[in-house]
């Protein structure tokens, strides 16, 4: 989990007397860990985003200083804590400029401070964020798949600084064996800490959870161009850096309060399921997606699902008394534009196979397939079956 430094800094700057040298602007840059280090040749366990203490006890020459901190602030992290009294006794204006210019947090505490009591405060710090994240997720959980019982989620939200009335939008994130690939802690913490870096960019109100197979992020105070902005960084840095997993990414539109923030998830779930699977980009937005827009904008959707239940019951009914499988072949026929030719290489299966299989399902549904009405009533069934 990682935290904000500016708010960690100034709820302990005077505790521990520290003073900001330079790097002002870098204090909004997120942190997940602190780390004592003295050699320079042990950059390399840095993952990034640490804040690093030195006491400067490796020094041993002249440059020392200066190349420490080159390797430190390329190393990704995102302050330097020098402690001074003793084997720094001041620090070189030239290494201040140099953390000027990069924007690089660089912040000194005196000798008397114990270092052992800045770190434990931080972890701890991070600990106790972590432990209201997981308490956030839980509320937004509730919010979600038990909308009707506000209770289970409302104070909690607010508590958090989440508006109830404000509007909110959910990003899920899916891909190539996801599941599998979080139990690497290494890369899903990194993934975890990519996707919040861009968060505290964007200055989102946010909540990370996954959930069946894919990484969800939720999004308090969400209007339509911010999101689609961030949508479209999220998805740059998942071809960047995690390219391999064929990341997916969903957007669903901004729904007007907490309360509907479980359609937002239907959203989000209906493009996962069925519209990704068709779409050649990485990235999809529910809103560009006409038909399953409408479908799952209808307020009242037991009529829809009855509706597409008595469209589809004759071939529904005859597949369960004859283990059958024409209810599937019926939709894959509309899909290719009732092509015969197409399905039977779809399924390689003999032409005269499909014909006769076709020829059993218009006997079935007492239908021809032969006008567009009816072929769109059919596909319609389908969609909101596919969405509901």
């Amino acid at each position: 989990m990682a935290i904000k430094l500016r708010t960690v800094y100034y709820a302990t700057k005077e505790k521990y007397h520290m003073n900001l040298l330079a790097g002002s602007e870098g204090l909004d840059q997120l942190f997940s860990w602190i780390h004592i280090l003295e050699n320079i040749d042990t950059m390399e366990y840095l993952h990034g985003n640490e804040v690093v203490i030195t006491t400067g006890i490796g020094m041993d020459s002249p440059s020392w200083f200066s190349e420490y901190v080159d390797k430190v602030t390329h190393s990704g992290a995102t302050a330097l804590i020098v402690n001074t009294g003793k084997f720094i006794t001041e620090i070189p204006q030239d290494i201040i400029d140099k953390c000027s210019k990069l924007n690089f947090p660089l912040i000194s505490v005196p000798w008397k401070v114990h270092l052992i009591d800045i770190i434990r405060d931080y972890c701890n710090r991070i600990f106790l964020t972590e432990q209201l994240s997981y308490s956030l997720m839980g509320s937004i959980k509730n919010a979600i798949f038990r909308p009707n019982n506000p209770e289970l989620y409302e104070i909690q939200l607010e508590r958090n600084n989440f508006s109830l009335d404000a509007t909110y939008a959910i990003v899920a994130i899916n891909g190539k064996n996801f599941n599998i690939q979080k139990m690497d802690t290494k890369f899903y913490g990194q993934l975890h800490l990519n996707i919040q870096i861009i968060l505290n960019n964007y200055g989102l109100d946010n909540c990370i959870f996954d959930y069946d197979e894919a990484l969800f992020i939720v999004i308090n105070r969400a209007y339509a161009a911010q999101l689609d902005k961030f949508a479209h960084t999220i998805d740059t840095m998942l071809k960047k850096r995690f390219g391999k997993f064929d990341f997916e990414t969903s957007v669903s539109e901004t729904v007007n309060s907490v309360k509907d923030l479980h359609k937002a998830y239907k959203q989000v779930k209906y493009i996962m399921d069925h519209i990704q699977k068709k779409n050649s980009s990485s990235i999809c937005f529910f809103k560009r997606n006409g038909i399953n827009e409408l479908v799952l904008s209808v307020n009242n959707l037991e009529i829809l699902k009855e509706n597409s239940q008595q469209t589809l019951e004759p071939l529904l009914q005859y597949d369960e008394e004859h283990e059958t499988d024409y209810v599937a072949l019926l939709k894959l026929y509309l899909q290719q534009n009732c092509s015969i030719k197409a399905v039977s290489e779809l399924t390689y299966t003999h032409r005269n196979t499909i014909n006769y299989r076709i020829r059993k399902i218009k006997e079935i549904l007492k239908s021809k397939l032969d006008s567009n009405e009816e072929r769109f009533r059919l596909m319609l069934a389908f969609y909101i079956r596919d969405a509901l």
